[in-house]
């Protein structure tokens, strides 16, 4: 039976797969900066035996196995949070294995969740597991500040349009099948900037912005609570005026707010209920737009829309993913959704392939100090990723 053939594979494979997640965690892969990391896995996959191995334009990286029609993509990112300013037991650029754990920046968000789709990935070839399927392997960059951007442009550049895509991220190892989604907005109010000593001559955009941030506040209170997402939320996060100096009244106050989003709202129609809120008039609404040159170079560039997304749970690839985990691990599994934003949001909340979510590790070890993974929960992810590929090839 497969799973049999999974697990020996595994058993076979496990100090690999061990190996090579501390070699990820030894190269220092801060967004934007995924160069390194991106040749290593590059040779990596090439030695395991990927049909076909490619760096895209964007500067992800991506392995191909089988020629099959239908289409499964894995994808998990590569680039990692800086560790500068947190308390660290251990150096976070440097794996220290202990008490059956790895410690290192990267080992739960992302590289840990992506060595095993990486291994799954051999083990779907080596045991012929997905005939009938295409399947890549993608590790994609500059996820960290702009989650979707790289993997779009992965799938738009090679036109490919997925049946299934697992979204390879920490999920303490269950099935996630939607999250709430985020964007970034501000609202910039101008003014007339005078001498402070004569304020009352000018235009405070600060003053300006008061009401409008009252208003906030009481936008937020009023969304409704939706399943199986929860709530929406707004708040603003910051204030930055432009002034010539501190003893002047800025012309300029700009108002930065994050909003998490439901399955219900649109880019169009989060505006529109900004449109509503005091001294709306006398501002400018715009979404954010993330800007920074790629490690190869090139402008990468996104609009900082994210949209919520939420799979049905009778969906085949939710029901697919249950019987997989059923199958490996003996365990039912439990189905839910991330609180945070993932590549998902393009997949399935811009594009609508069918997308769920998977990975070991503790959510709540994301960017913080000490970040590590249980072993055994990583190569039972390899399993599940690569029985899931089986579970799917047999429908």
């Amino acid at each position: 039976m497969a799973v049999e053939k999974i697990r020996e594979f595994i058993k076979t494979e496990k100090q690999n797969i061990i190996d090579f997640l501390c070699e990820m965690v030894e190269v220092k892969s801060i967004t934007c900066g995924e160069g390194e990391i991106i040749s290593l896995v590059k040779k990596k996959m090439e030695m395991l035996g990927y049909d076909e191995v490619i760096i895209d334009s964007f500067g992800n990286v991506i392995g191909r196995i089988g020629t099959g029609d239908r289409i499964l993509v894995y994808d998990a990112h590569l680039d990692v949070v800086d560790a500068e300013g947190q308390d660290w037991l251990t150096p976070p650029f440097k794996a220290v294995q202990k008490e059956g754990r790895i410690y290192g920046r990267g080992t739960v968000d992302d590289k840990g969740p992506f060595v095993g789709t990486l291994f799954a990935g051999k083990a779907v070839k080596d045991l012929g597991l997905a005939d009938k399927y295409t399947v890549y392997v993608v590790g994609s960059i500059a996820e960290e500040d702009c989650e979707g951007l790289a993997l779009g442009a992965f799938l738009e550049e090679k036109d490919i349009k997925p049946d299934h895509v697992v979204i390879a991220e920490s999920s303490a190892m269950e099935i996630c099948r939607g999250h709430r989604g985020r964007a970034q907005i501000t609202a910039t109010f101008r003014g007339e900037s005078v001498h402070a000593s004569r304020h009352e001559e000018g235009i405070n955009p600060i003053e300006l912005a008061l009401p409008f941030l009252e208003g906030l506040k009481a936008l937020d209170r009023n969304f409704p609570d939706i399943s199986p997402l929860g709530k929406a939320d707004i708040t603003a996060v910051d204030v930055r005026c432009q002034s010539n100096s501190l003893s002047s009244v800025p012309a300029e106050a700009r108002v930065f707010m994050d909003r998490r989003t439901n399955t219900q709202d649109t880019r169009e129609s989060i505006i529109r209920e900004l449109k509503t809120l005091p001294n709306v008039d006398k501002c400018e609404l715009n979404y954010m737009v993330w800007e920074s040159e790629g490690y190869n170079g090139r402008l990468l560039k996104g609009e900082e829309f994210f949209p919520a997304w939420a799979l049905d749970e009778s969906h085949p690839l939710i029901q697919a993913g249950v019987q997989a985990f059923k199958s490996y691990s003996g365990r039912d599994p439990v189905v839910t959704t991330w609180g945070f934003s993932t590549n998902g949001n393009y997949t399935m909340g811009k594009m609508g392939y069918p997308t769920i979510g998977f990975g070991p590790g503790d959510m709540s070890l994301c960017h913080v100090a000490d970040e590590c993974i249980e072993i055994d929960h990583l190569l039972e992810a390899v399993g599940f990723y690569a029985q899931l590929a089986y579970t799917l090839n047999q429908e």
